[in-house]
Parts: structure tokens; C-alpha cells; sequence
């Protein structure tokens, strides 16, 4: 696996990776596309977090009694719709999951505790980003990291793990993208829910780990929490942590090795390249949702 190309990433269409950093982290939502939300005019930019030498200053946000480390956030006041209040609450499963016996279903990842969402191409295919759930998310591990494990984090490495927590979820949705072109044209593929989301965490998981500018430990503690996943599926990734278990895996589901394998042709290159191929130029919209 490599990093995903920069260049390519900044050309998704509705995606700004530094107009989201600031809205995940400051509530600033001077959004160039998708201006038609209904909320957009009671949202509120945050309270400064930040002391005079740019630390996070925990005890606005955070409740470190001993018991809890959820945010003490009045969401609604800055304009969160958001009905969850800890990173814990997208981890597990919900009660409005998909039907698994569907041969191809219309939309990924469609829980009300998701972070995003994908909608197989009717060209295009249609990546949609929740906001709100995205900056509970990340605004609860971050009091996680700062009130169990004691981080004093700084202005800059709070918009570094913002950047993380968006990609993280831009490249699930891109997986499960990768997957629907694909179908088209693989006569040997059959749909497994499981297996999908499992592969769709664990691309995640790779390609969030080129991003880290700090490869220090509370980028990883981050991660750790950010794919803490309890779901069916989803919790499943770990199999494919390493490289190799996930091209494996990703080269079987797709079924790209059933009518070469017996002839000695490495398939993994094959199904890297596929997939590479397709998250970089993808047929996608980028839609914001709040």
C-alpha cells in the first residue's frame, strides 16, 4: 500500500480538507459548496479553546471527573444536530442496520450513528460526509486522550487529528466506491456486508496511517479509538491489519485470482492497482451533511 496522491485528493469535487478542518474543530462553516443547509445560519464558532501559547485548555470542553471523559459541549448551542455524544456511540451497532440479506445494497454505511455515507454510482456515485456526528466524534476522543491519558495537546496537532478523523472516513466511502465500479466488470463477485466493511475499515486504516505528519504516540492512541469498532463487520478489520492480510483479502473477495492463480500469476498487484486506480479518479460527489 502507499499514500493516497495528495494532487488527486485535492481535486474531489465538494471536498476542502482545510475548509472542513476548520469547521471540525472551529465551527467555522464558510462553506463553498453545499451552502444549503437548513442550519447553516445558527451555527456559532466555538468559544477559543486555546490558551496564549496555543495548548488546548481541557476544562472548557472536557468532564475529567475520574468517571467520565465525555465533552461538557452544548452542541445544540453552536447548531450540532448530532444526537450522540461519544466517539463510543459510532462504535457499536445500531438498530437501524442494513438488511444483510440484500445482493447489492443502494447505500453504504446508512446507520443514523455513521460518519459517512456512499451511494453506489448512478454516475456518479455520491460520498456523504456527517459532520455533526464527525466533530462529536473527534471532539470526544480528543477529551478521552487529554483527561485519561493526559495529552496537552496544541492548536496545530488538534487540526492534524481533525485532518485524520475527515480522511478517515473519505476513504471508507471510497473503498465501498472502489468496490461498486468494480462489480461491473468482475463476473466472479458476489456481495458479502461483513466482509465489505471489514476491507472498507482496514483501506481506511492504511491509508489514514501515510497521513500522520507526528509519528508520535498520540497520533496512534487516536487511531487506537477512532477504529475501536464493536459492530459486526467493521470490527472485523483487525484481520486485515497488515498489508498483506488486506490485499489478500481484498483480492479474494473481489475474485481476481479465481482464473489466474493456477497459472502462477501474482494477483495482488492486479488488485492493488484496481483499487488505486479507482479512489484516485473516482465518479463521485462529495455532499456535506449537518
Amino acid at each position: 500500500m502507499r499514500a493516497f496522491n495528495k494532487k488527486l485528493k485535492r481535486s474531489l469535487p465538494g471536498f476542502d480538507l482545510d475548509e472542513l478542518i476548520r469547521f471540525v474543530v472551529y465551527n467555522d462553516h464558510q462553506f463553498r459548496y453545499n451552502r444549503n443547509f437548513s442550519n447553516q445560519q445558527s451555527r456559532v464558532i466555538f468559544e477559543n479553546w486555546f490558551d496564549n501559547k496555543e495548548k488546548l485548555i481541557k476544562e472548557m470542553i472536557c468532564a475529567c471527573n475520574g468517571r467520565s471523559s465525555d465533552t461538557i459541549i452544548d452542541w445544540y448551542k453552536y447548531g450540532n444536530s448530532s444526537k450522540y455524544r461519544s466517539y463510543r456511540d459510532f462504535m457499536r451497532s445500531n438498530s437501524d442496520v442494513p438488511n444483510f440479506e440484500e445482493n447489492f445494497p443502494q447505500i453504504f454505511d446508512g446507520t443514523s450513528n455513521c460518519l459517512g455515507t456512499y451511494r453506489r454510482m448512478r454516475s456518479p456515485g455520491l460520498i456523504t460526509l456527517n459532520l455533526d456526528n464527525i466533530q462529536v466524534f473527534f471532539w470526544s476522543i480528543i477529551c478521552s486522550l487529554a483527561c485519561e491519558k493526559g495529552y496537552i495537546f496544541t492548536r496545530e496537532k488538534i487540526e492534524e487529528l481533525a485532518k485524520i478523523c475527515i480522511l478517515k472516513t473519505l476513504y471508507h466511502e471510497l473503498f465501498h466506491h472502489a468496490i461498486d465500479a468494480q462489480r461491473y466488470f468482475l463476473n466472479d463477485y458476489q456481495y458479502d456486508y461483513f466482509l465489505d466493511e471489514a476491507l472498507a475499515v482496514a483501506c481506511s486504516r492504511h491509508l489514514v496511517g501515510f497521513e500522520a505528519q507526528f509519528n508520535l504516540p498520540f497520533v496512534s492512541d487516536f487511531l487506537d479509538l477512532a477504529y475501536a469498532y464493536e459492530q459486526p463487520g467493521y470490527k472485523d478489520w483487525v484481520k486485515y491489519k497488515s498489508d498483506e492480510q488486506f490485499l489478500i483479502g481484498l483480492t479474494r473477495y473481489t475474485g481476481i485470482d479465481r482464473n489466474l492463480t493456477h497459472l502462477g500469476q501474482e494477483t495482488t498487484p492486479i488488485a492493488v492497482g484496481i483499487l488505486y486506480s479507482i479512489i484516485e479518479n473516482p465518479n463521485v460527489q462529495i455532499e456535506l451533511n449537518f
